[in-house]
């Protein structure tokens, strides 16, 4: 149970702690290009190298008074902070800390890309300000969030807290766009209401933006609990709410058994992932897939059936299983396609990183572990591709379900962010667009039902 006392226990004592000289300013602005200090990766795992790990997480306080207050009136409980979504944006690293249970202090925060320390102080983003509870204009609880190909951070808050003790709607979910030139917020969109659904989390995004026309943005919202994906129109400011059987869960797939600990999730809609933009077509796939827990199957949609507000209602056919089932076990999170048309996904039911070709069939022959371990990739929950001209894949591992059901050990590392070139790490796989085998092209669309 959180501490409820008041800081003025703090108080009485501050004369001691400053005459020991325990009070000073942690508000750590990390240097982006210190050469100096920089960390080499501490451990490999297959081509991913390890940049960052905790045991335990803690934050940049603007003092050690404020996070000695906030230890004491419960505003910082360490371990109830679990790292769960990440992007990556030219020198900088953003994890996302939902507030899943109470001491949650900050739900977005940012770090250097090239780390000085290999278990940092995680720094709230853009400041402290924007966390301060009692105000639904400013973050609640990010689950994840997306940078843009034109300098911009669109973040999703749920705005739930207490996820796993009891979801309490606090504010509603809200779509903030921050300029990451300056840190400043330049756009914010409430959800409307008859959007929010009982019992609903919105809790992944997908930004899609053609020709470098970013005032033509749209983003595509999913709501795990109440399978639903939400689209967004940045220029018209408008949203829209789609629905379709393939959101729903699979009965089958809902059973989970990672490392003897044994739980059922029947979430919905969760994993989004657009592939390249086709210029035959002049269209582009969603691929999506439910939550980990739901199904062992792929799905995709085109673009352009689910951006017409209200003509998508008229495709009977619009959403279509991709292919092969994966397989027992074959559970994924978060995924993302790189340039080349290769989609990376994360296998959580056997802690690994897989790959397919989308110019490929759909099929296990087909589909290939790049890298499993299970110490380093226990439950790997978040990955992104970052937009460098040679794409990096970036993996964030965070231990989920004992979080959730169990206890983490404080003295081993729980949570781990790597990285791994997306060439480098295909390379001479099946999943490398340079190998080929007769027939081994397949059109996406023609192989599916």
């Amino acid at each position: 149970m959180a501490n409820n006392r008041t800081a003025t226990n703090v108080r009485n004592i501050l004369p001691y702690l400053l005459s020991l000289g325990l009070l000073t300013n942690n508000n750590l602005n990390y240097p982006t290009n210190h050469k100096k200090d920089v960390q080499k990766h501490v451990e490999t795992t297959g081509p991913f190298k390890t940049w960052y790990r905790w045991k335990e997480i803690d934050f940049a306080f603007e003092s050690d008074f404020d996070r000695i207050s906030a230890i004491e009136n419960g505003g910082f409980i360490p371990e109830n902070n679990l790292p769960l979504g990440l992007e990556v944006y030219k020198d900088r690293l953003f994890i996302s800390l939902p507030k899943w249970k109470p001491g949650v202090p900050a739900s977005l925060t940012v770090l250097p890309k090239v780390p000085v320390k290999r278990s940092p102080l995680l720094v709230p983003y853009p400041n402290w300000n924007w966390h301060a509870p009692g105000s639904c204009s400013r973050i609640t609880s990010v689950f994840r969030m997306q940078a843009d190909v034109c300098g911009r951070l669109w973040v999703l808050d749920s705005g739930q807290i207490d996820v796993t003790i009891g979801p309490k709607q606090i504010c509603p979910p809200q779509v903030l766009i921050f300029d990451l030139h300056t840190d400043k917020l330049l756009h914010r969109y409430e959800l409307p209401k008859e959007f929010i659904k009982e019992d609903g989390l919105f809790s992944n995004i997908a930004v899609d933006i053609r020709h470098s026309q970013c005032d033509e943005a749209h983003a595509y919202l999913a709501d795990v609990w109440r399978f639903g994906l939400v689209v967004y129109s940045l220029k018209t400011n408008r949203s829209w709410r789609i629905t379709d059987h393939l959101f729903f869960p699979e009965p089958l797939a809902a059973a989970y058994n990672l490392n003897g600990l044994e739980f059922e999730w029947t979430d919905g809609l969760f994993g989004l992932a657009l592939a390249p933009y086709d210029q035959k077509t002049r269209d582009r796939l969603l691929y999506f897939h439910p939550h980990p827990m739901s199904s062992f199957r792929q799905f995709y949609t085109k673009t352009s059936v689910i951006l017409n507000e209200t003509g998508w209602q008229d495709y009977k056919d619009a959403f279509k299983v991709v292919g092969e089932s994966r397989g027992p076990f074959g559970h994924v999170s978060a995924s993302g396609m790189d340039r080349n048309g290769i989609l990376f996904y994360n296998m959580v039911t056997r802690n690994a990183v897989g790959c397919w070709d989308s110019k490929k069939a759909y099929k296990k022959s087909n589909l290939y572990l790049i890298a499993k371990n299970n110490n380093t990739l226990v439950f790997p929950n978040d990955l992104k591709l970052d937009q460098e001209p040679r794409q990096s894949v970036w993996i964030l591992s965070n231990r989920l379900p004992i979080y959730l059901y169990r206890k983490l050990n404080k003295k081993q590392y729980n949570f781990r962010v790597m990285s791994a070139y997306a060439d480098e790490a295909v390379e001479d796989t099946v999943c490398d667009t340079k190998v080929q085998f007769p027939g081994s092209y397949v059109d996406v669309t023609e192989d599916c039902y």
